[in-house]
């Protein structure tokens, strides 16, 4: 496990004491994982039960379905594998066949880095789960990384009228959840370059087709944003 990893993980051991309280019945979380090339698991909806899990055979390596590794366990389909670390829980080693070592996947809950892991990690209904690859370089003297991969976000309204133009912003996200906007990212639409952004995070589109439009944006250092879906109306 990573240097900044295991630092992270241990730091928040203190704060385990006490076990993570879950909900008792089902509720829906979003999911997404992403590779540093490719999508791993693109955005959807999945139900948490209340049923432990275990990923090494070993029953006394269980965790609350509810929390994060269910909505990763849900997400793949079982198909990730992770080791399990005495008080800390399971890491994420491979998912969906990726390997990113001596890289690691990250995980955020709601737009913000979790630092109690997969097994901790309490979710509720409504929930958004990100994982992603960090490969940025712990330094001791910052007791953080030098320029972390950080993920995008989209701002857009949710309609536009037909023949209306509108605006996009595109803002990083800090690992506080703190957003700044994203200058020179690539903003897409229906899977077509719309163009950069400006210094202000910002692009005007033009909705000419009635129907869903989808949005995304990437930029070099970043996880792509999710995708965002407007209705363009009469």
């Amino acid at each position: 496990m990573p240097i900044r990893l295991i630092g992270l993980l241990c730091g928040t051991t203190l704060l385990m004491s006490a076990p993570a309280a879950f909900a008792a019945d089902p509720f829906d979380v979003g999911i997404r994982v992403e590779g540093k090339a490719r999508t791993l698991v693109k955005e959807r909806t999945v139900t948490l039960a209340d049923a432990p899990i275990i990923k090494d055979g070993n029953s006394e390596h269980s965790c609350s379905g509810q929390a994060a590794i269910g909505a990763l366990q849900a997400g793949t389909g079982g198909d990730w594998s992770g080791t399990w670390f005495e008080g800390l829980g399971y890491s994420a080693d491979v998912i969906k066949s990726v390997n990113p070592s001596p890289a690691y996947f990250e995980l955020w809950v709601n737009h913000k880095f979790s630092s109690t892991g997969l097994c901790d990690s309490a979710l509720g209904g409504g929930d958004d789960v990100l994982m992603f690859v960090q490969d940025c370089e712990y330094v001791p003297e910052l007791e953080g990384c030098r320029s972390p991969v950080t993920p995008l976000g989209v701002r857009v309204a949710k309609t536009i009228r037909r023949n209306t133009v509108r605006t996009i912003r595109i803002v990083d996200y800090a690992a506080n959840g703190r957003t700044s906007p994203e200058a020179g990212a690539i903003v897409f639409v229906n899977g077509n370059r719309l163009g950069r952004t400006n210094n202000q995070g910002e692009i005007r589109v033009k909705a000419t087709k009635l129907g869903v439009a989808t949005v995304y944006a990437k930029d070099k250092g970043h996880v792509r944003s999710e995708t965002a879906r407007v209705r363009i109306v009469t």
